[in-house]
């Protein structure tokens, strides 16, 4: 079942995190941090701009997509963006549903576009298939100290 996010969820959204970054090359580059993903769980949980979904099976959640929307700095056009999303690889495939269910939630906002990123080349060829569009790149590079 997909579900807007409580704060109850906020210890198993943070182990998802902590295993998305853990799977992910985000923590060859980004430190993991527990509080982080906590309050930025709180947050999207509290504000009306931002929406947090968890696909719950049976008490387990097995899923979670986070979304803001505001203003692209570039244009002051409503949009969708997306900080995170993540499935355990053991229920893989059924993602789209948080993806579309918070699709529908920011056309029901008046939002009609949306971004994401793609940390893999399965997931940017998921989103073109998606009908989504490619826009940019990211790239991240260590300053030192």
């Amino acid at each position: 079942m997909i579900r807007k996010a409580t704060i109850a969820d906020i210890p198993c959204l943070v182990a998802l995190g902590i295993s998305f970054m853990r799977e992910s090359q985000y923590s060859t580059h980004l430190s993991i941090n527990r509080q982080a993903q906590a309050k930025l769980a709180m947050m999207l949980i509290r504000v009306n701009h931002g929406l947090l979904l968890v696909d719950d099976r049976d008490g387990e959640i097995v899923g979670m997509i986070g979304v803001l929307a505001t203003l692209h700095p570039h244009s002051d056009d409503a949009v969708m963006s997306e900080l995170f999303w993540y499935v355990k690889p053991s229920h893989r495939g059924s993602g789209v549903r948080l993806l579309m269910a918070a699709e529908k939630w920011a056309r029901a906002h008046g939002i009609r576009k949306s971004i994401v990123v793609s940390p893999s080349t399965a997931v940017s060829d998921f989103y073109l298939r998606m009908g989504y569009e490619r826009l940019e790149e990211q790239f991240i590079k260590d300053l030192g100290t």
